[in-house]
């Protein structure tokens, strides 16, 4: 067996670094020069449970504030780090988002893993307001992780068609 061979029998596989949220993922690009940058208004950040740690979930509050949150989650939870559901709902009234939590849309004859495509669809179907940006959606790992289902890109389709314009998504946490 050669050196190469052997070499690539044992290559090293670094762990993922976890990249921190930063204010110019929220802000447009043509604004970085002005005193106060304006927000993007067609941004959805997804935001995965329980991944994320308390950074990933209150720096995307405090730079996007989102005018929007969509809880996808059947049972909502927010003891990441030091917050907690009440410190969480003080996060949403501090950044004026409007937390819309889709989980009673769930009948009780849905299985844990309901489809959190078909929760946005209709909720964009029965809202009556257009949906102005940026908004925030809480996903569960386990929706997050279906492979042969990419719900972010469904989810973007979805507003997309009922905004009729494109969306930019961030995905939190990040890793590099």
């Amino acid at each position: 067996m050669s050196n190469e061979e052997r070499k690539k029998k044992f290559e090293l596989i670094r762990k993922p670094r976890r990249v921190p949220p930063s204010e110019d993922q929220f802000v447009e690009s043509a604004s970085q020069s002005l005193l106060f940058p304006m927000p993007r208004h067609d941004l959805l950040i997804f935001v995965v449970f329980p991944l994320v740690n308390e950074e990933d979930f209150t720096r995307p509050l405090e730079f996007g504030r989102p005018s929007a949150i969509l809880e996808l989650r059947r049972s909502p939870r927010f003891d990441v780090g030091r917050l907690n559901r009440q410190l969480a709902f003080q996060w949403f009234e501090a950044t004026h988002s409007r937390y819309y939590d889709l989980s009673p849309m769930l009948s009780s004859s849905h299985s844990s893993s309901a489809d959190p495509v078909e929760l946005v669809a209709t909720f964009l179907k029965n809202s009556r307001n257009h949906i102005n940006g940026p908004v925030m959606i809480l996903l569960s790992h386990a929706h997050a992780a279906e492979g042969d289902n990419d719900i972010v890109g469904e989810i973007t389709r979805l507003f997309a068609s009922a905004s009729d314009h494109s969306w930019k998504t961030i995905t939190f946490p990040q890793f590099a």
